[in-house]
């Protein structure tokens, strides 16, 4: 990961950190849950955000590999790890709507 990448994930994830705290302090402090919930879809966007940055990140760094390796074993390992970054991602982006008991 190149530093200015580097710095812009750390800031991204300090952005989810900070709208986490600010979800934990409102729940203690018994806020409304409208106002809980919107802090929470903060959250969630700054981590999706961070995600999607990273996984961009790792797509760059493995630019020179898919399109100009020889092996084809290595370029089809490079493609699946990008897969599985992005299935990683959108697992928990696509919100569960039942209902938990």
């Amino acid at each position: 990961m190149k530093p200015d990448q580097k710095t812009e994930s750390i800031r991204r994830l300090r952005c989810a950190a900070g709208h986490l705290n600010a979800v934990i302090e409102m729940t203690e402090a018994g806020q409304p849950c409208e106002q809980v919930l919107h802090q929470i879809n903060a959250v969630q966007a700054a981590l999706q955000t961070a995600g999607i940055k990273i996984i961009r990140c790792q797509a760059e760094s493995s630019q020179d590999v898919i399109l100009n390796s020889s092996s084809i074993k290595q370029r089809t390992a490079e493609l699946k790890r990008l897969q599985s970054l992005y299935t990683i991602l959108m697992k928990y982006s696509n919100h569960n709507t039942e209902v938990i008991p």
